[in-house]
Parts: structure tokens; sequence; C-alpha cells
């Protein structure tokens, strides 16, 4: 957004400062320092100013006058901008217009474009002023990790959801490698009857490569989980090992792993020091309920058979056992369901197994109406069988499988 007059007054500061001297003297690094603080805070100056332009853009539908089927088009043929760029500049532009103290700090060069583009996602008009202060001085990355797992009104010292934690993973391949990627969606679809976000197919690849690479491809009476997870006992935060590093996990995959885990105790001191790792499920009966499920997912519909895991319908702390009748064969997203709350799984008086969604509705049917009444199935798994949350709660034994 330069015009030419800028642009030769930019031009004559940078031969100034690099060659006042003559073209064999390097500039002074004081000058050279502030010639490119001056660039940044120009920068960020046209950032805010074409913000400004790009609403009132969309107002007028500029687009159209150029026979465009949207500003994300207009963005990417006349300013250069790709179609996640496009689209992150009109969300910028049209958060800021709310956000007058984030809209200042980046016209005036206290913050860089990216770092109000990670801010925008979580500040608000009653929150922004104490954003800016906790992001002042920061690098970009640490606005990233400062905004992470966080949501529209909460502020910099609320607790992190780890659950809310998304990582951007990018690959670039050979159009084999591609095809073979779209094969693998395709085929997880079809065993699962529905689509398959990116996350689970990435964990299901990547349990696939651990699980051959350790030997235990096959082997349905070893534990689902073979990663490594540990519990702080002091804050209960709970990690899990990736790759060297020790990234932080939601409390339902600690619940999911107690469920279905091989335990090695406490690995700070020397008390189990050799100690063969036990499980929470006898192996003997561990095979037992995969070959009564068919190594499937037991949930209606679901037609997953990789990676299976056992579930404890009733938790031990309110007397369940590792019996077969207790057990049963879940897929990684159902179990989460089950844990998260969404999910319900009981038994009837009869001893048939009951899944219903959160609101006692029979799992796959549509939501009630407000006046509707209770189904039969629905009135069932409530009535006979004790409700199952299955959060595993802070501070109490309620943890299934243990």
């Amino acid at each position: 957004m330069f015009d030419r007059e800028n642009e030769s007054v930019v031009s004559s500061e940078l031969d100034g400062a690099s060659f006042g001297r003559g073209r064999d003297v390097a500039p002074d690094w004081r000058q050279l320092d502030r010639q490119l603080r001056g660039v940044a805070r120009r920068r960020a100056a046209l950032d805010a100013e074409e913000a400004r332009w790009l609403v009132l853009a969309q107002q007028v539908e500029l687009h159209r006058r150029f026979g465009y089927a949207s500003l994300h088009e207009y963005l990417e043929r006349t300013l250069g901008y790709g179609p996640r760029a496009a689209r992150e500049r009109l969300r910028v532009a049209s958060a800021l217009q709310v956000l007058p103290w984030t809209a200042a700090a980046l016209a005036c060069g206290e913050q860089s474009y990216s770092a109000v583009r990670e801010l925008t996602r979580v500040v608000r008009q009653d929150t922004e002023r104490v954003w800016l202060d906790a992001a002042a001085g920061k690098t970009v990355h640490e606005v990233e990790a400062l905004v992470a797992g966080r949501k529209p009104g909460d502020l910099p010292g609320n607790p992190v959801d780890p659950a809310e934690v998304r990582r951007v993973v990018s690959f670039e391949v050979t159009a084999e490698t591609y095809a073979l990627w779209r094969d693998a969606r395709l085929a997880l679809e079809l065993e699962r009857g529905e689509a398959v976000p990116d996350d689970e197919l990435l964990r299901v690849l990547c349990l696939g490569m651990l699980a051959g690479t350790s030997g235990e491809r096959g082997k349905r009476g070893r534990a689902a989980y073979q990663i490594a997870l540990m519990q702080c006992p002091d804050c209960e935060r709970v990690t899990q090992d990736g790759g060297g590093r020790a990234v932080e996990v939601p409390e339902t995959v600690v619940a999911r792993a107690r469920c279905d885990a091989r335990l090695l105790g406490r690995v700070d001191g020397d008390v189990h020091l050799g100690a063969k790792p036990t499980q929470t499920i006898p192996a003997p009966v561990r095979v037992a309920v995969v070959a009564r499920d068919h190594g499937r997912c037991r949930v209606p519909g679901c037609r997953a058979s990789r990676w299976v895991e056992v579930h404890h319908v009733q938790p031990r702390a309110q007397g369940g056992r590792h019996t077969l009748a207790n057990l049963i064969s879940l897929c990684g997203g159902h179990h989460d369901a089950v844990h998260v709350g969404r999910l319900k799984i009981t038994r009837s008086a009869s001893g048939q197994v009951v899944f219903t969604h959160a609101d006692g509705r029979p799992y796959g049917a549509p939501p009630r109406t407000r006046d509707e009444p209770p189904t039969a199935a629905a009135r069932v798994g409530r009535d006979d069988a004790a409700p199952m949350t299955g959060r595993w709660r802070r501070g109490s034994s309620d943890r299934c499988g243990r």
C-alpha cells in the first residue's frame, strides 16, 4: 500500500543509512537497528490501515465491482493473499472494529500484526487492556502460547483446558503419498460409517505405526495404551510423552487409560524399581472381551475395528469388576465420548447394554422437541441402571478400571 511518494522517501532513508559515507562503508549498527525498527512500525501501521479499508470494502461489497464471487477472491487476485491469509485478514479486520486499544497498538507498532492476529482470537472489549499488558514484550510464539487453550472472554491467568489446545501439523508430500492419505481416510470412513476428522485419522495411523514397531500388532490381551502418561501427585496435571517432549493432556485421556492400560507405578523413586508392569484388566479377560465383541466397537452403527479399547461399564468404585459382563469394547472416539459425558452406557435389568445420549435419548435418535416425553428406551436406560457420567473426578476414587 505504498504510494510512489512514500516509497521514494523510504528508499532515500535506507540509502542514507547504508551508503551515506560511501558504498564500501557499512552502516552504523545503531542506524541499522533504528531503520529496521522503523520498517516494522510502518508495516504495522499499514496493516492497521489495511484493516480499516477492508471493513469498508466488506460494507460496499467491493468485489462485486470486479465480478468476483467474494471479497476473499478479491484479496487473492488483487492483493496476492492465499485463501487462509485472506480469511484471517478479514477476521482480524472485523475484530479490530470493536477493539480500539488493540487496533491502536497495531497502528503505532507496539504489537505486530501476527501478535494481534492471535490476540483477537480471545480478546473482548472488557479484557483487551489486560491481554495487551500480558502480551507486551513477548514474541509471537510466546503470544501464541499465551492464547492457546483459551476462549473469548478468558483472562491470561485463567486455567488452560488442554482439550482446547490445538496444534497445527503441516506436511509437504508427493502425489503418491497424498493419494495414500486419501485412501487411508476413505478406508477409515467406510469402516466407521461416518466422516473422520484429521485428528482421528492421524491418531489411528500413529497407533498403527507404534504397534507395528513394538511388535504388539494383533495381541488382543495387551492393553490399548502403550504410551507413557505421567501424573503429578501434587497438582494432578497429566503429561504424555511424545518424541522426547512432555505434552499436557486433558484428564479424559487419563480416564480412558485407567480403563485399559499397563501400570508402571511411580517412577520418581526406587520403590518400584524392577517391578513388573501390571495391567488394569487381566490379559485373558481382555482377550475374551475383544473376541466376544468380534474386535469391534459395540456402539450401534460404529464399525471401527482397529485399536479398540476396553471400557468398564460400571466403575470399580461403584462395585464394578473385571468381568465379561462389565467390560465392553469401544473405539477411541466413543471411549472418549463416554468419559466426557456425551455418551452413556448402562445395563438394563435384563442385562442388555443400553446406549444413550447425555439427555437420555437412545443413541442415534434425533433430539426431542421441548414438549415430547422421553421414550421408553430412554427411561429404561435411566431407571434400570445407575447413571454414569463417565467423567473421572479429581481427588476421588471414582476412576474407571481401578
